[in-house]
């Protein structure tokens, strides 16, 4: 019974009592019917993108539901205890004030047994908790005409209205968290301008093997706890820019000492050195002589270590080019710092975005990891197309986000084990817009809104949202369309089982020309089957 998880004297709420007759009956069942109604329809608070407006319409709700005279709202912050009230509908200062002070005395009556309602003088509080966490709490004050069955409405307005704030809070941090990040990496970016890495270290080597008069110039770049460099650029005055067994072998064992040590050496005859074996022949067509090692470390951070060899002329390497060396590596160093930090954010970046839409898996469970999936595939299939390659880059934010939407449809319509009536479709068709209507606002996110909001139409035309047909739709969507179609024929689903691989394979090809872009279908057909080692 709801009763028996209530610790407080609520015998007030509702003090008329009485027999029913006939009609009165048949009234109450009406009146329970609206109310059934009314609480069903709480989760389409969901649609509510900013946390206010969520709070001002599950408030509506329970005024409508309960026929209080006046009320209010309160987030739970870093003290529970304490009642941050949001909105207050027709009650004093004074009388809010004694309302805040009971409240702390009460909130630890409640931790004990987490109660469904709380009496506070002629007020209830309804604690919206979810995982045994207060989110915030509704303070409503009723009258004789609150409906006679108040006692099972407010538990399960309770209930809904938690439910309804914890995805709305949820998203209200993460945004936030994702506007942040969107103006540093913008910020970034900026530093970093029109400079390319792999160009930059191309026009140091340049620099480097002149100021040196060297023969060869190479740069070996490492991520601090990586066994290997992740990137190493040889140059060489000969233009041989290659090693005698691939990448790797110029990674040789004179580099990784100095990387160990990391002091710099100058070595005038390598032949008369221990690193003679893998040292003088890596290059392919020369022969190294001498050398000068040096690690690329600012900052007490080892970022590299850079090499020249073979001085021209009869010298040896001197001082000064080290000190060359020296200053060259600061100026490289700075933009590889920043660069390094522009991926970080954008690493960090994509993982905000991909717990965006784990708050999208939490409310539907049936489609856990789909835009993982999704992405994945249309990343494929886009390279199998031969599309650009930063165009490819687009789908990767794209297809991880293009049901972002999803956050604001009611896991009702979600997870509804059957078809979707008409109604509910509609519901479900808004996703794209409501997409939109979050990422629209990201500056950063502008290239990849086109997927989000039209991955649902159809290339005959008879798609949504913006009914648009054949190359109107724009590309990055075609391709996004057919692997989100192929994900969703392949999981299992409320209303039917997964079909299988070639079973969904023939159904895309059915349908090519008609739902999806001729060539897209084509493309994932043929790479899919490849895959499957059916060609």
């Amino acid at each position: 019974m709801v009763e028996s998880s209530i610790m407080f004297d609520i015998s007030w709420i509702n003090p008329t009592g009485g027999s029913f007759n006939k009609e009165s009956l048949v009234r109450e069942n009406e009146i329970l019917k609206k109310q059934v109604q009314e609480l069903l329809t709480l989760d389409e608070t969901g649609f509510f993108i900013e946390l206010d407006s969520l709070l001002r319409a599950i408030l509506k709700k329970a005024l409508i539901l309960c026929k209080a005279e006046s009320s209010f709202f309160s987030l739970a912050g870093k003290d529970p205890s304490d009642l941050d009230v949001r909105i207050s509908n027709l009650i004093l200062e004074e009388k809010m004030e004694k309302i805040r002070s009971q409240f702390k005395v009460e909130y630890s009556r409640w931790l004990e047994t987490e109660s469904a309602i709380i009496s506070i003088e002629d007020f209830i509080l309804l604690p919206l908790v979810r995982r045994h966490r207060m989110l915030g709490v509704i303070g409503l004050k009723l009258n004789a005409d609150a409906p006679e069955n108040i006692c099972e409405i407010l538990p399960v307005l309770a209930s809904q209205a938690a439910a309804s704030l914890e995805s709305a809070i949820l998203y209200e941090r993460m945004f936030k968290r994702l506007l942040v990040l969107s103006n540093v990496f913008i910020l970034g970016k900026e530093i970093v301008t029109n400079i390319n890495l792999q160009q930059l270290v191309d026009k140091f080597l340049a620099i480097a093997s002149d100021g040196t008069d060297s023969e060869v110039a190479c740069l070996y770049l490492f991520h601090e706890r990586d066994e290997k460099p992740y990137l190493v650029q040889l140059q060489t005055s000969t233009g041989n820019n290659t090693f005698t067994a691939g990448p790797e072998s110029g990674y040789s064992e004179l580099i990784k000492l100095v990387r160990l040590e990391e002091k710099h050496r100058l070595i005038t005859d390598l032949e008369a050195t221990e690193f003679k074996l893998d040292e003088c022949n890596k290059i392919s067509g020369i022969v190294l002589r001498d050398a000068l090692v040096m690690p690329l470390k600012p900052r007490d951070k080892l970022l590299g270590v850079i090499q020249v060899a073979n001085k021209r002329g009869n010298f040896s390497y001197r001082p000064e080019d080290l000190d060359l060396l020296k200053i060259l590596g600061s100026q490289v160093a700075f933009v590889i710092q920043n660069a390094d930090l522009f991926h970080n954010l954008q690493r960090a970046y994509i993982d905000t975005l991909s717990a965006l839409t784990s708050a999208i898996d939490a409310k539907d469970s049936y489609t856990r990891g789909h835009s993982e999936r999704v992405t994945e595939l249309s990343m494929k299939l886009a390279v199998e197309m031969g599309v650009d390659p930063a165009e490819v880059e687009k789908i990767k934010l794209g297809g991880i986000l293009h049901d972002i939407g999803k956050i604001g449809i009611p896991e009702a319509v979600l997870n509804k084990p059957g078809r979707l009536n008409d109604e509910e479709f509609e519901i479900i068709k808004s996703h794209p817009d409501l997409g939109l209507h979050i990422m629209g606002k990201v500056e950063f996110l502008e290239a990849i809104v086109p997927i989000i909001r039209h991955h649902h139409e159809r290339y005959d035309g008879k798609g949504y949202p913006g009914a648009l047909a054949g190359v109107n739709i724009p590309m990055l969507a075609r391709i996004v369309s057919v692997a989100d179609t192929y994900d969703a024929m392949t999981t299992d689903r409320p209303y039917r089982k997964a079909l299988t691989n070639e079973e969904a394979l023939k159904e895309i090809e059915r349908c090519s020309g008609s739902q999806f872009d001729p060539d897209a279908a084509a493309s994932f057909v043929n790479m899919m089957r490849r895959e499957n080692g059916q060609e």
